[in-house]
């Protein structure tokens, strides 16, 4: 079946839910690359991030961290560039920066939201003013010819039923992009905040003065 003859079977209420799987497919496209383009924070960058620190090349870190995209490397880029700074300082610039990362993540996603939600009503609603229109063209002919041929009306009702079939489609497809993106975004923002607590923590260990020792 080619679109065009989907779009005539299920009636005008076709063309909103053909710009919902449009916007989906954009959407999923888009957010696709740009996960696919953000620092995890695994445990190479984990380690690359301590071997950096230990050696004292704070300059060589932040060179690093500017280069690479995503919440996990902007909130350590934030730690470090006020390294030098009070512990509050520091907590602050990072809160800040998950502040500014977490509508990145999360971009899109309630348009997906709400094509899940709208697309089988919009479907339902076609199918109901289509088995309307059905029912009135039988009624119609009754009319005139008691003893008319009904058979077509079963034809008619699988047509009208194309409009709901399309949207709950449609709201399956929004739902599974949008709880798999939706996933991605909170690994990511759990991920980054474990490299804040980790820069906190050892933020904390290097500006804590010595101990006094025991006299003697």
């Amino acid at each position: 079946m080619s679109l065009s003859a989907l779009l005539h079977q299920g009636g005008v209420f076709m063309f909103p839910l053909l710009l919902g799987s449009i916007l989906t497919v954009a959407i999923c496209i888009e957010r696709g690359f740009y996960f696919a383009s953000l620092e995890r924070g695994g445990v190479a960058f984990l380690a690359r991030l301590q071997e950096l620190l230990s050696k004292g090349n704070r300059a060589g870190a932040i060179e690093w961290l500017t280069g690479l995209q995503g919440p996990v490397p902007s909130t350590a880029l934030a730690a470090l560039q006020n390294w030098t700074a009070s512990r509050q300082t520091l907590e602050d610039a990072v809160v800040a920066r998950s502040r500014v990362e977490s509508p990145r993540l999360y971009r899109y996603l309630n348009v997906l939201e709400t094509t899940v939600t709208a697309s089988p009503l919009i479907g339902l609603l076609g199918t109901i003013t289509g088995m309307m229109g059905v029912f009135r063209a039988v009624s119609a002919k009754m009319a005139n010819a008691p003893n008319a041929d009904t058979s077509h009306i079963l034809a008619g009702i699988g047509e009208a039923l194309v409009a709901t079939a399309t949207g709950i489609l449609l709201a399956v497809i929004a739902l599974l992009a949008h709880n798999f993106f939706q996933s991605l975004a909170e690994s990511q923002l759990e991920a980054s905040e474990r490299v804040g607590d980790q820069l906190l923590m050892a933020h904390s260990q290097e500006t804590q003065p010595p101990k006094a020792e025991p006299e003697a």
